[in-house]
């Protein structure tokens, strides 16, 4: 009985401390962020995000010729 019950815990496993999220999911912030590649944030274009080895990584969507058009009027 004893020893079944030392065994029950390692059953599951440790637990990874930090969760890898690598899918790139959409953001809208009010602060601005810094983005991976270290350009600056457009007026346009969709900010996405993921959770990667423990730290926020963004990216932004180049701005299209429409989004540049429609910001000019």
């Amino acid at each position: 009985m004893t020893q079944d019950y030392l065994a029950f815990p390692r059953l599951f496993g440790a637990r990874s401390v930090t969760i890898d999220v690598t899918v790139w999911h959409k953001h809208n912030s009010f602060l601005p962020v810094q983005l991976t590649d270290g350009a600056r944030l457009n007026p346009s274009g969709q900010i996405w995000r993921r959770f990667h080895l423990g730290e926020w990584e963004y990216k932004q969507d180049p701005e299209t010729l429409d989004d540049y058009e429609a910001r000019q009027f």
